[in-house]
């Protein structure tokens, strides 16, 4: 579908799901704290993001993502504790982790957008949904598992420090909430992202006729 839209149709359509992302950070909509830990809807933007116009595209809103983390963090420390701790201990550190891990989760989403339309049996109109809810599924997943898996491995002892546990079972805490929040959180991305990219489809077909 990314092929069909011109270069204006994409920045426009950039410039809204930007708007959305800032909207889901800066809102109760965008985040579910689950005692210290905060669950996101915000990569959802993203993933249709890159769905529809591919991966460059979905590593720039990625950068967005963790650009209005960030933000968040300055602007609202206490709504992500572990998040303000690394923050304050090594900006750089929480940059490459936050920032990072959305860009890159962007860009291997758009590729596997593309991957997924290549594949026979999903191609087709019908069959859209199918491959809109797989990559909103492990878009999702891929944004848990490389926030998680980069705060586990870069800020391992801090980590440690604020849940009290010793720096050996982090890993095991990281692969609990990715089973907690994290698939949860997929299983939403895939609905959501499939009915969005779906709408999306539709209105591209109708504005070419």
């Amino acid at each position: 579908m990314n092929h069909s839209m011109n270069k204006v149709h994409k920045i426009t359509l950039t410039a809204v799901l930007v708007a959305i992302i800032f909207l889901l950070s800066f809102t109760p909509l965008g985040y579910l704290v689950v005692g210290p830990i905060a669950a996101t809807t915000i990569q959802m933007p993203v993933i249709v993001g890159a769905v529809i116009m591919g991966p460059l595209y979905g590593a720039v809103l990625g950068l967005f993502f963790g650009a209005s983390a960030i933000i968040k963090v300055l602007t609202m420390p206490g709504a992500d504790p572990v998040a303000t701790l690394v923050m304050s201990t090594s900006p750089l550190r929480y940059l490459v982790i936050c920032v990072g891990s959305r860009v890159v989760m962007g860009w291997l989403t758009g590729l596997l957008a593309l991957g997924l339309s290549k594949v026979p049996l999903l191609q087709g109109r019908g069959r859209s949904p199918i491959r809109y809810g797989i990559t909103g599924f492990v878009g999702s997943m891929f944004n848990t598992i490389f926030y998680l898996g980069l705060l586990g491995l870069l800020a391992t002892e801090l980590v440690a420090d604020y849940y009290a546990i010793d720096v050996s079972g982090v890993a095991a805490m990281i692969l609990g909430v990715v089973g907690t929040l994290g698939v949860p959180e997929a299983v939403v991305s895939c609905v959501v992202v499939a009915a969005v990219c779906k709408a999306l489809e539709a209105a591209a077909r109708h504005s070419q006729r």
